[in-house]
């Protein structure tokens, strides 16, 4: 038997700034809702971020924090005090691991829009100097499901394992929960048909327990992303 709750898009915590649109799912980032919200788990924060052309957070820091980055559309540049400087373009994804501590600024240095996830998660093991792993995900033609992040190339200081599902019409994705873990599902840019279960919008999420979840798309192609936790 399958829990399902959705996270609808207008109980989402949204940031609308003259250079950046910001829909965060769990613990807010930025915003009059700042440091609002709860965790799910290990997993403290999904914040799905559109940047205007020619715009970036100011310099701050991060540390104890695995900082998961998967651009969506467009470019991401990140500058900061490391050695990590990366553009990232679409399907490509930088995991910070941000242990004694990092300062860094994310941004959209091109004139077209920036859409970007961000995804936080709490280590299970502390201290060290911060590490950078980069991926770029594969887009094949029957779409499926590649990890992001949660093995020994994008090795997270968490017990979670991320993936991204890349949907078509006419293949069901099942995604089943090993006892002891829940999952979460976002709807990245299109909406999603879960079996037996209410529809999601593009933009919405679903906490999941129990046996887990089939997900699919009736038309075109979309993109969702899949995260384990330790419950």
């Amino acid at each position: 038997m399958t829990d399902l709750r959705v996270r609808a898009l207008d109980t989402l915590p949204t940031t609308e700034l003259s250079w950046l649109r910001l829909r965060d799912h769990f613990v807010a980032t930025v915003g009059p809702s700042a440091g609002a919200g709860r965790p799910f788990g290990p997993l403290l924060v999904l914040a799905d971020a559109t940047f205007a052309p020619r715009s970036r957070f100011p310099l701050h820091p991060h540390r104890e924090m695995e900082i998961l980055s998967i651009v969506v559309r467009g470019e991401l540049s990140h500058h900061g005090d490391q050695e990590h400087g990366a553009t990232l373009r679409a399907r490509e994804a930088q995991l910070i691991s941000a242990r004694d501590g990092m300062f860094h600024a994310e941004g959209n240095d091109t004139d077209a829009e920036t859409h970007m996830l961000q995804i936080w998660f709490r280590p299970d093991s502390h201290g060290g100097v911060a590490a950078y792993f980069q991926r770029t995900l594969r887009a094949p033609a029957g779409g499926g499901r590649q990890l992001v992040a949660g093995d020994e190339d994008m090795p997270m200081r968490s017990a979670a394992r991320v993936w991204w599902l890349d949907l078509v019409p006419g293949r069901e994705e099942e995604l089943a929960l090993p006892p002891e873990r829940a999952g979460y599902l976002l709807a990245v840019n299109a909406p999603l048909q879960l079996r037996g279960h209410a529809r999601l919008a593009a933009g919405e999420g679903a906490e999941i327990r129990g046996a887990g979840v089939a997900v699919s798309v009736d038309t075109g192609t979309a993109a969702a992303l899949w995260i384990e936790i330790p419950t």
